[in-house]
């Protein structure tokens, strides 16, 4: 290692902590880090003012660990490791009250009155420990109590004993983080809110405490889980090491990949035996594909930061149209329950969704007006009446805000359905090779790859 290079370790929950707060535009907040565990920590509450942090309350993973519980007891339904807690929130609205909440209850003590907002117990005592393994095991151990052997496929139909599990995990998280948001505004006195953590990921959660209208403003970091770790450590070290100051202004957009220039996209386009049209900056001809019912992948300027497609890796397609729900999701590879997200005009959203927020990283849900706006984009509505919307403006991104305004005109509603650019089991795509070679393998119509229409025939 060269000798010029210094090393300063910043801790797990305050890197989570300084990356929502440094990037959410508040002078001062509670700040909420909820994840698995970090270090032995799993949940921690934080009061920040002008940079300066100070722990409210820690509670280790031993006996606080929402992410590890959700993670075991997703496992005993079928997922596999780190998978299943995205998967099971959107399995969850298919269940229902069911002996499978009241025994979880008997695990998760949620006391937001209390010295802290919840207890995870094992045989009604807390459970303290500083081994790893021994807590892998407990959450293991509480998973199999409560969950027992459940034998689903999930890619098939629906399993009532899976989906009524779901439904307890996600209502019981959603107690808990909902409890921990009114524990620390009750400690801190702070009318804003900023959350991170791998759990902070959890978008139903996160609406829970939205529409609880404790807090006057709330932020998520749009990376919130461990990727988004290195840039809070970089935060933190540039102002409180460095001597730097971070300009602490509200993130808006996280186009932050690689660029590929004009000449290296035509280059590529021109090996390929597709047929192309250049059309630049004009998506009328997108819009009308969108429009007529094809299912068109999306490709422009730098990839998103974060695990959500915001508009440069993007599947979209007609949410008009039912049975595109089964269609997209087939296509993709994916379980065909599993609910697809809305991008939409920010001057729309009042139309859709109640009491709605400029929201543009799709890691908060929002509640439909009503059925019937519902029918009208089925394709984007889960069975709960909800979405994971991306509000979308000129000003951040300009191409993509145009595809909707263009299609809003065509169809009348100014809101496309928008998933991620790839198939199952593999990342968003990011070179233009990528997207190419995923085209031609899914089964899509066109894609439009800064500037160049692509078609099959």
């Amino acid at each position: 290692m060269p000798n010029d290079i210094k090393l300063y370790p910043v801790r797990h929950h305050l890197a989570h902590a300084a990356s929502a707060y440094y990037f959410s535009g508040f002078a001062s907040a509670t700040i909420l880090t909820i994840d698995g565990i970090g270090e032995w920590e799993s949940t921690v509450i934080w009061k920040v003012r002008d940079g300066n942090f100070e722990e409210v309350l820690s509670m280790p993973a031993s006996h606080g660990s929402l992410g590890e519980l959700y993670e075991y007891i997703s496992r005993k339904i079928g997922f596999g490791i780190l998978e299943g807690p995205g998967k099971v929130m959107g399995l969850a609205p298919y269940g229902e009250k069911s002996p499978y909440y009241d025994k979880l209850k008997e695990f998760v003590k949620i006391t937001p009155e209390g010295d802290k907002p919840y207890t995870i117990l094992l045989n009604g005592k807390e459970i303290k420990s500083k081994s790893y393994n021994k807590i892998y095991s407990i959450f293991d151990k509480i998973a199999e109590r409560v969950v027992g052997s459940i034998n689903w496929n999930p890619g098939g139909e629906l399993n009532k004993d899976a989906v009524n599990v779901a439904w307890a995990i996600q209502k019981v998280t959603e107690e808990a983080v909902l409890a921990t948001a009114k524990w620390a505004k009750d400690h801190t006195g702070e009318d804003k809110v900023a959350l991170a953590g791998g759990v902070a990921l959890n978008a139903k959660a996160n609406m829970e405490v939205y529409y609880s209208k404790l807090y006057n403003d709330l932020f998520i970091f749009p990376a919130a889980n461990d990727t988004g770790t290195t840039i809070g450590a970089a935060a933190y070290v540039y102002e409180h090491v460095l001597g730097g100051k971070m300009k602490n202004e509200r993130l808006t957009n996280v186009y932050l990949g690689p660029e590929y220039s004009e000449e290296e996209i035509k280059k590529i386009v021109e090996k390929t035996k597709f047929k192309a049209q250049y059309v630049g900056d004009d998506v009328n001809a997108v819009a009308d594909l969108v429009a007529k019912g094809q299912i068109v992948t999306w490709y422009q300027g730098r990839a998103e930061l974060g695990p959500r497609a915001l508009g440069n890796r993007s599947i979209i397609a007609d949410p008009t149209k039912k049975e595109y729900w089964r269609l997209v999701n087939d296509i993709k590879g994916r379980e065909w329950w599993r609910p697809l997200a809305p991008s939409l005009l920010l001057e729309d959203a009042d139309k859709y969704f109640e009491n709605p927020t400029k929201h543009e990283f799709m890691i908060l849900m929002m509640r439909y007006k009503d059925e019937e706006v519902c029918k009208r984009v089925p394709v984007t509505c889960h069975v709960d009446l909800t979405a994971r919307p991306q509000t979308v403006t000129k000003e951040e991104n300009k191409n993509w805000y145009n595809l909707i305004k263009t299609f809003k005109d065509l169809k009348g509603e100014g809101l496309v359905m928008n998933t991620s650019f790839n198939l199952a089991g593999e990342p968003l795509v990011e070179t233009p090779q990528d997207a190419i070679k995923s085209f031609a393998l899914g089964g899509f119509d066109a894609l439009y790859l800064q500037g160049y229409l692509i078609t099959k025939r």
